[in-house]
């Protein structure tokens, strides 16, 4: 797999909104070789420019090389949750910029040691639940890992999912719609927080936004807090009212429809 340089995308939401994506070559060590890597950066009105996670620690240059593409450097570094796709490079960012850290209460960056992580900077504040980080307020949202959050700026429509769910397109369905991750992707929980993990997206429908960003998978641009709503409460948007939980079908396509495509 060849390596690619980082590349900068301005999301259409907003022109202050980059996505630094980046293809990493086959080298190092082997939880890092080839994979691709997203983060996002913040430079929303009001608000100082921010970064959400970082990246492994040996790819710490990619993620230097995007956001000087950007031409404005962070002044504030909040973390999601503790993988270490996500930690890895937290002490290098914070010596390059010199940014204010948040970082769930949770997943305490200096009490992980996942893959032999190391961690030495403090973070200037732990967060928890319904807490204010500039424009963004923390949802807490465990399983994928202890202090797992999304950040939500309502005002701009945006939740910032990282990796509490994934783009629909990762599991082989067309992009757009939003998905449960995999056990696999729970790293280090035990089975059952893949269930917990599911169980509280439904802290998310406190929220509107029409945007979800996501580290895996195409993020969902349009209509997304409504796609997740539907995606959260199936059994009971479905099997309401007495009606066999069949009754799906009747409210995803008309059947005239349905057969109209077939025949194409």
């Amino acid at each position: 797999m060849s390596e690619t340089a980082p590349v900068v995308r301005t999301l259409d939401i907003a022109d202050t909104v980059y996505d630094i994506t980046w293809q990493a070559a086959d080298e190092g060590p082997e939880i890092t070789q080839g994979e691709r890597h997203r983060t996002y950066f913040f430079d929303l009105p009001g608000d100082v420019p921010t970064l959400v996670d970082t990246c492994f620690q040996n790819r710490a240059e990619y993620l230097f090389e995007g956001i000087e593409q950007i031409g404005v450097e962070p002044e504030r570094l909040v973390i999601t949750h503790r993988h270490l796709d996500h930690v890895g490079a937290f002490d290098e960012v914070v010596e390059r910029y010199d940014v204010e850290t948040w970082v769930p209460e949770d997943d305490n960056v200096v009490e992980i040691d996942d893959y032999g992580i190391d961690i030495q900077t403090e973070p200037d504040h732990l967060f928890g639940d319904k807490e204010q980080i500039g424009r963004f307020e923390t949802v807490h949202v465990p399983g994928h890992s202890p202090g797992n959050s999304v950040l939500v700026d309502e005002e701009a429509g945006i939740a910032h999912c990282a990796d509490t769910v994934s783009g629909s397109d990762r599991r082989g369905l067309p992009p757009g719609y939003l998905l449960h991750p995999p056990q696999a992707t729970h790293t280090n929980q035990p089975a059952e927080a893949a269930v917990e993990a599911e169980k509280n997206l439904e802290k998310l429908l406190d929220y509107e936004f029409d945007v979800a960003l996501l580290n895996h998978g195409t993020p969902v641009f349009k209509d997304a807090s409504k796609k997740l709503e539907r995606y959260v409460n199936f059994e009971s948007n479905f099997s309401g009212e007495g009606r066999s939980i069949h009754a799906n079908d009747r409210k995803t396509i008309e059947a005239d429809e349905l057969y109209s495509r077939l025949d194409e």
